[in-house]
């Protein structure tokens, strides 16, 4: 191509005729740009900079990113000297295949030098050379911003309003102030790249947080309806039951629904995924009434929804059967439920035990009915019951397979 140069950075003929001048200078540059902390005014120092070594009129700085559509790599204008409001808008984004100094450096991947755009055969009656003419630009040079590793991250470019060949000496300051300018931009690209992903990160955290307030106000919208269902289902049996003779059996059903409704309360508070043991078995206590004559001891235990309600049903009618018949029948009477796990990993093994002390002396019945079956069948179904009838009262110890327990269903 006539009149185009493309040299790689660092290349000189000779040394600098006043190399003591040019220490100066760039000390004078490099004092000027560690005081500035605002980016903008940073990148404008820069060009200011390279327009001082090259005695040029126009200045630009550019960032290699790809364009919004994601279609391909460009050149964005970042920030521009002694250009035009009009000229900076055809400028602000640059494609590679338009024809000028930095889409050269960037075809190349090196220095570009454009001595006279005038004498350029290849962009002779394109809109670019217009577009030049336009500016008041005949001659340009651009050097890649490369990082550390070799990427290369973007470009500096000065424009001369004549046919211009910079010299070694400029080209040697250039590369200098390049270096500078191009950690600049690694280090505000890796900030920029973490703010995104700080962003990202924060709209994660509202999508979120308004997931989990959406599901907590849907989990406490359930638990009110289940708890009007639980209200309708008891005053529907009583409905039904009225006029019965056996009154008894209206109260235990009663009862028996509170005691669901409360440990639905217990779940609901984990979103009905698991509830400590320790907390159904009071608030089964709490629910009949005599929380002070039952001593509960024993580890935090988690155990899922179905072993939850089956807890709650089973002390429910442990309860009502000392009430009835045992330890709390009477005033001195009390009892002890406690609970233990035993062995180690799929052998971990749960035992309870309910243990009534200073009660009536008790027998064994002569009927089951769906207390005593309920009780019978423990907590999973399969049985693993023990039932003493001791003189001083009941003694009923329960076992089963931690991980069943634990199970959702």
């Amino acid at each position: 191509m006539t009149n185009l140069r493309i040299v790689s950075s660092g290349q000189q003929a000779g040394k600098p005729t006043d190399e003591a001048s040019d220490i100066e200078l760039l000390h004078a540059i490099s004092m000027d740009l560690i005081g500035e902390q605002d980016l903008a005014a940073l990148y404008g120092k820069i060009v200011d900079a390279a327009i001082s070594i090259t005695r040029s009129q126009f200045g630009t700085m550019q960032l290699l990113r790809k364009s919004d559509d994601g279609s391909g790599n460009g050149l964005h204008l970042l920030v521009s000297r002694g250009l035009a409001p009009q000229d900076k808008a055809v400028w602000q984004w640059v494609l590679p295949t338009a024809l000028s100094s930095c889409t050269q450096a960037l075809k190349f991947g090196r220095r570009a030098i454009i001595a006279d755009f005038e004498a350029w055969t290849e962009i002779a009656g394109t809109p670019d050379l217009l577009a030049f003419r336009r500016a008041g630009i005949r001659s340009a040079q651009t050097t890649p911003l490369l990082s550390r590793d070799g990427t290369l991250l973007g470009m500096i470019s000065t424009h001369w309003s004549e046919p211009h060949q910079p010299s070694d000496r400029d080209l040697r300051l250039l590369d200098i102030l390049a270096r500078q300018a191009a950690d600049l931009l690694e280090r505000t690209i890796a900030e920029e790249a973490l703010r995104e992903r700080e962003k990202e990160l924060e709209a994660s955290v509202a999508a979120l947080r308004e997931t989990q307030e959406l599901q907590t106000l849907l989990a406490a919208e359930l638990g009110h309806r289940v708890k009007n269902l639980f209200a309708m289902v008891t005053a529907i049996a009583s409905h039904t039951l009225r006029g019965s003779s056996d009154l008894g059996r209206v109260q235990t059903l009663q009862q028996r629904l509170m005691a669901l409704s409360s440990a639905h309360d217990i779940l609901l508070q984990s979103s009905w995924k698991a509830a400590l043991l320790g907390d159904v078995a009071a608030a089964a206590v709490n629910g009949a009434g005599v929380a002070g004559r039952i001593r509960l001891d024993g580890p935090d235990v988690g155990i899922g929804s179905k072993a939850s309600l089956n807890v709650a049903l089973l002390l429910h009618e442990l309860t009502t059967n000392a009430l009835k018949h045992g330890s709390l029948s009477v005033g001195g009477g009390g009892v002890d439920l406690t609970w233990r796990v035993e062995g180690k990993g799929s052998d971990e093994t749960l035992r309870m035990t309910w243990r009534e002390t200073k009660g009536p002396v008790v027998v064994k019945p002569e009927r089951n009915g769906f207390g005593s079956r309920l009780i019978s069948a423990g907590l999973t179904g399969s049985g693993d019951v023990v039932l003493a009838y001791n003189s001083t009262g009941l003694m009923c110890e329960i076992s089963a397979r931690l991980n069943e327990l634990q199970g959702a269903e």
